[in-house]
């Protein structure tokens, strides 16, 4: 008997050690217990509470976020702007840190962030760190620049189309592509002859962004290009100029073994095709077709087509009237049959004597 009672007074201690929750510790917002975290000595602990307020999305966190941007901590720090970037807060202050953080990730961050918050405050900031010697940073930097439609920024753009680094002249010619200024031409028709066909691409796009027709002739040379994701945006870039020329490609493509290819034909004959040609083409490849995605995009490629060259859908003829069913005439009533007699009950025999 000892012992059990022993045993019920350690678990009395060892459950009564434990306080129940206050009635404030239940009611604590998630938001608060996030912004209390942000203090803790441990850098991970801060790190996981910057994350956590960004995914709440609650703009009480934005105050208690700013003081981590000068956190000794990198990954802190770069958790930190992430978080802002989220909230749309704390711009020019991101904009500092693109520029003059230590470390290449936190400057990477900033970039990314200002991205989200297209404030054009930041135009010069990210200008600088076009120059940066980390190529992530001057790839996110060019993106925002881009974003920002920063007119101020196309020379320096420009320059880095001739960058050593492939991914840096690919983000150079997108951001290019979305300012659309005409000071970019030239830069751009020469891009249109780079090794690298990601540049190629972006560049044609760039050329059908600004609209300028003496683009054409560059475009035209990309027709034969090697690479087949070159050639599509080529005759979609002459398709926004009213030229035929690309035509060719997509007749190409639609018959390709490869189902994205057949999509992206069938894209090209819908924007440049003709009656002829193009739409006779359209329904034969729909007809064969056994994709059923590609069928669809072919089938849009058609409506595409035919609204462009004024063909109009044949409307069906309404149906005939449907002729009304007369009522079924009231048939007379049938005379109830006669009750049956009933049969006369047997004579009973006479008794014997």
């Amino acid at each position: 008997m000892v012992p059990i009672l022993r045993v019920f007074a350690a678990a009395a201690l060892l459950f009564g050690a434990v306080a129940p929750l206050s009635a404030e510790e239940k009611a604590i917002a998630p938001i608060d217990a996030s912004i209390a975290k942000l203090k803790d000595k441990n850098p991970m602990v801060r790190r996981q509470a910057c994350e956590e307020i960004s995914r709440l999305r609650d703009p009480k966190g934005v105050d208690p976020l700013m003081p981590l941007l000068g956190d000794e901590n990198p990954y802190v720090r770069t958790a930190a702007i992430d978080a802002l970037g989220t909230l749309r807060a704390g711009a020019s202050k991101i904009a500092e840190l693109v520029v003059k953080d230590p470390d290449p990730q936190v400057r990477s961050q900033a970039a990314i962030s200002l991205t989200y918050l297209a404030d054009p405050s930041t135009e010069d900031a990210l200008i600088k760190a076009l120059e940066d010697t980390t190529q992530t940073v001057r790839f996110s930097a060019a993106r925002s620049l881009g974003n920002l439609r920063s007119q101020k920024a196309v020379s320096k753009l420009i320059a880095l189309l001739e960058n050593s680094d492939v991914p840096t002249r690919q983000s150079a010619a997108a951001a290019l592509e979305r300012i659309s200024s005409r000071d970019s031409l030239e830069a751009l028709k020469k891009a249109t002859k780079d090794s690298d066909p990601g540049v190629r691409q972006q560049s044609l796009r760039g050329l059908a962004s600004i609209g300028d027709p003496s683009a054409v002739d560059a475009i035209k040379g990309c027709l034969s290009d090697s690479e087949a994701v070159v050639k599509v945006q080529a005759a979609m870039a002459l398709g926004r100029f009213g030229d035929l020329a690309g035509l060719p490609v997509g007749l190409e493509l639609l018959a390709s073994p490869d189902a994205l290819l057949r999509q992206q034909g069938s894209q090209i004959v819908g924007l440049v095709g003709d009656r002829e040609k193009g739409l006779k083409a359209l329904d034969e490849a729909y007809n064969k077709e056994l994709d059923p995605s590609t069928k669809q995009m072919l089938d849009l490629a058609r409506a595409q087509l035919k609204a462009r060259l004024g063909i109009r859908e044949a409307t069906p003829p309404p149906a005939p009237a449907a002729t009304p069913t007369p009522a079924p005439k009231p048939q007379p009533k049938k005379a109830a049959a006669p009750a049956k007699k009933a049969a006369p009950a047997p004579t009973p025999a006479p008794k014997k004597k």
